[in-house]
């Protein structure tokens, strides 16, 4: 981080974090970030933008503001999650952004959004993340969020795709009402 920026504004570390390379320097602009107790989301996402951190760098970033700040953690792993998925060439971005689906469900377990985006991440041809994994994320959802409806929806078509009929009736029917 520059020298000469002892108190620097939101507006200065979004620019920090989009200019700075590598997770040291990152590091210094996320602590100051903290020091000042900047909890606005869009500071962070720039540098969950930044490409030149590792998986496990975002990981340790977002893990870190979801303990100091708890009430942005949905919201923040909500991000990451489209950060990851926004990341075809990594053989784990797909693991890695139903990973963040699962984090932000554990923020906001009410939300039916991460159990929703989840199902929009299935790559058919390489069956990740597994339809069954996605099934069994979805069915732990079915009684934290609020309306279910689009819970059963998803389970419905999963079901379907993995060729159980039973269940996939049983998911139909609950999803009318």
């Amino acid at each position: 981080m520059k020298e000469d920026l002892q108190d620097p504004s939101p507006a200065d570390l979004k620019n920090e974090f989009r200019n700075q390379q590598g997770f040291n320097d990152l590091f210094e602009v996320f602590r100051k970030a903290l020091e000042r107790r900047i909890d606005d989301v869009d500071v962070y996402r720039e540098l969950f933008w930044n490409n030149s951190l590792k998986s496990e760098e975002l990981f340790f970033f977002a893990k870190r503001l979801g303990e100091v700040f708890p009430h942005i953690g949905f919201e923040i792993y909500m991000w990451l999650s489209g950060v990851f998925e926004s990341r075809p060439a990594e053989v784990d971005s797909l693991e890695l952004a139903f990973l963040c689906l699962k984090k932000a469900s554990e923020f906001d377990p009410k939300s039916d959004e991460p159990y929703r985006n989840s199902c929009t991440l299935f790559n058919p041809d390489l069956r990740i993340p597994t339809l069954q994994s996605i099934i069994f994320f979805l069915k732990s959802g079915v009684d934290k969020v609020e309306d279910p409806v689009s819970i059963y929806e998803r389970l419905s078509v999963f079901y379907k795709m993995d060729g159980n009929d039973e269940m996939f009736n049983y998911f139909k029917q609950k999803s009318r009402r």
